[in-house]
């Protein structure tokens, strides 16, 4: 009877430590007694292996969050899957500044909040939610039936990469490549080319002649050559010492000009001064011609005179009858 008893109270102790321990587990994962959490749902079109209920939601690589559930819908109608991730961030993982209004999940969308699977590990293959800012990236919004807000998701690294590499047009490829292969192999067959490094040999042994024929002549020509540097170099010399020479005699020349520079100055001037209207030749001068007008007119009288009376040169002046 003893034992007996004493099993029943082992058991009872086993019992209430495990429902001590499920009641602790729920409450630690709860987030703890009266701290209202902030359930979000994620759409995700990729594979969700490795991703379990319990699994870190973070932020930059700060744990706010946990996921809750995850659902697989499948369309009757349509056929389509739909991957639904629920989770929810604890606000007290998160320490806000100022106040803080009921658009924070719109404008952290707006700013660019994106979520994104990673992995916890690669031993392990487990995944966690990265939450992080892409703002490059197009907010899309996919169709549930969850009343919680949504977080964008966007593809993994691996996702993008493999997106990419389908997006590939391999046929293309491989076509541009046997075009390539059959233009090298029809330049390769071609006689012209086949001949190509024997006229190449020909065109480097003639080179190669014309190079030491040069190299001949330069050398036949040295000697000349350093005579014709030699002479250059006496023939600077000897302009470099009449220089100072030619400078002198290039200055007594633009001496000599300003001199007969100067004389031409002075006999415009004298010009200008005798052909002024008030100066004393201009006036002589034009008393000269007034009195050369009045011999003028006398000389056409006189011959209008003799014309009319050319016995006047025989008789002489006829005095007036009074």
């Amino acid at each position: 009877m003893s034992e007996r008893s004493t099993s029943v109270m082992v058991g009872a102790f086993v019992v209430g430590t495990l429902v001590i321990a499920t009641a602790a587990a729920l409450f630690f994962a709860g987030g703890g007694l009266g701290v209202a959490r902030s359930p979000v749902v994620m759409v995700f079109d990729g594979s969700l292996r490795g991703l379990t209920v319990g699994a870190p939601i973070a932020l930059r690589g700060v744990t706010i969050g946990q996921v809750t559930d995850i659902d697989l819908i499948v369309n009757a109608a349509n056929a389509e899957v739909t991957m639904e991730v629920v989770g929810e961030i604890d606000p007290t993982a998160m320490r806000f500044e100022g106040r803080l209004s009921d658009r924070i999940h719109d404008d952290l969308v707006g700013r660019g909040l994106r979520a994104q699977l990673n992995t916890q590990s690669l031993l392990t293959g487990l995944l966690y939610v990265q939450l992080d800012f892409h703002p490059e990236t197009e907010a899309r919004f996919a169709r549930t039936q969850a009343e919680h807000n949504q977080i964008p998701t966007i593809p993994t690294e691996l996702e993008q990469l493999r997106q990419s590499l389908q997006d590939i047009d391999y046929h293309e490829i491989a076509e541009n490549l046997s075009r390539v292969a059959n233009g090298l192999d029809t330049l390769i067959s071609n006689p012209d080319t086949q001949a190509l490094p024997g006229a190449m040999r020909s065109s480097l042994a003639s080179l190669e002649a014309a190079s030491s024929e040069l190299s001949a002549t330069l050398e036949e020509g040295r000697p000349a050559l350093n005579a014709l540097l030699s002479e250059g170099r006496t023939t600077l010399a000897g302009l470099q010492n009449r220089i100072p020479e030619l400078g002198n005699r290039l200055d007594e020349t633009l001496a000599s000009f300003d001199e007969a520079l100067d004389s031409a100055t002075a006999t415009l001037e004298r010009l200008e001064n005798a052909t002024a209207p008030d100066s004393a030749p201009r006036r002589q001068l034009t008393h000269a011609m007034q009195e050369l007008s009045l011999a003028a007119r006398a000389l056409r009288s006189l011959a209008r005179s003799l014309e009319e009376h050319p016995e006047a040169l025989l008789r002489g002046r006829r005095e007036p009858e009074s």
